[in-house]
């Protein structure tokens, strides 16, 4: 592709939607690189030698089993800088042999591209898509199911945020409340000590100043005074 931005929506339309077989392979050798990759939400190829054949069976497969694949992009964005292409797809998918209608699914494909020659040509593609979107690309009527499976998800993690915040505000307040009982007693002490009241002298204390005053240690358990050593 001389310019990516505009040159892909023919590469798109050669490769992505109905084309006799050999019109689709020559665009593939064409604008994929010889060991291009190609990760898809059911399937990966990873790059490396000749895998561009795998690309192009993969493609086939696509259009075997759904020959009215259709695909059509809306958005276009490039990046010069790193030369890659994102583009917003919108796909229509019918499976054959299935009784159901066409699945609609819209994905972000994205295009690390390498150039050589002064063209750009595809080294991996990259296609993104939500959950449900992907669900009915295997079996459509499962799309919908998981739609309202995410959907009860969201609905259920909102309300378990509201109880996580209740909770922190309880627990908030519990330990605001400690703080208020804490500084109501240092405020007291001040007070006591501000009026000349002495604050409580521990056992400890008191022991202490009896072996400096008298000569006297109090014993451990209850028993009876002896007079300190020099």
């Amino acid at each position: 592709m001389e310019n990516p931005s505009q040159d892909i929506h023919a590469v798109f339309d050669l490769i992505d939607n109905p084309h006799p077989p050999e019109i689709q392979r020559a665009a593939i050798e064409k604008y994929f690189l010889p060991e291009a990759g190609f990760r898809y939400p059911v399937y990966a190829i990873e790059q490396g030698p000749n895998s561009r054949a795998k690309v192009l069976a993969v493609y086939r497969w696509l259009h075997f089993i759904s020959t009215r694949t259709k695909g059509s992009i809306t958005h276009v964005m490039y990046d010069k800088s790193r030369d890659v292409l994102m583009l917003d797809v919108t796909q229509h998918l019918q499976l054959r042999y299935m009784p159901f209608n066409p699945s609609k699914s819209r994905m972000i494909t994205r295009l690390t591209l390498k150039k050589h020659g002064g063209l750009h040509y595809i080294a991996l593609q990259e296609d993104f898509m939500h959950p449900d979107a992907a669900a009915g690309l295997l079996f459509p009527p499962l799309k919908s199911a998981v739609h309202y499976a995410l959907v009860l998800m969201g609905l259920l993690l909102s309300k378990l945020m509201i109880l996580v915040g209740m909770m922190n505000f309880m627990m908030g307040r519990v330990e605001k409340d400690k703080e208020m009982i804490k500084a109501k007693r240092r405020e007291r002490r001040r007070r006591k000590n501000a009026n000349g009241q002495s604050e409580p002298v521990s056992a400890e204390e008191i022991a202490a100043k009896m072996k400096d005053t008298l000569g006297f240690e109090l014993k451990e358990n209850g028993g009876s005074a002896e007079k300190a050593k020099n």
